[in-house]
């Protein structure tokens, strides 16, 4: 549904570079492997507090799912699936 934690990631002072596949629509699953993995991102700071503080920000924010917005099933129920408009009779 969104991701308002890449947007606060982007936000914070040791940021650089974020990859991901991810997008507003993507489907995620919980990360088991280097395969499932949603992303990556790349911090750098010269001073190591700041660094150390972002890390653990991020760390938190995937401890309480605060990376995205998710559907619930309802809302998915409720949207019209493309087959079912072109089957109305």
């Amino acid at each position: 549904k969104d991701t308002p934690g890449y947007s606060i990631i982007r936000k914070l002072p040791s940021f650089v570079f974020l990859e991901t596949g991810v997008k507003i629509g993507s489907t995620v699953d919980y990360t088991v492997d280097l395969f499932t993995g949603i992303g990556s991102v790349i911090l750098m700071h010269k001073d190591p507090k700041v660094l150390e503080r972002d890390i653990q920000f991020i760390r938190y924010m995937e401890e309480i799912n605060g990376l995205f917005e998710y559907e619930t099933k309802l809302e998915l129920l409720q949207r019209p699936r493309s087959d079912s408009l072109h089957n109305e009779e």
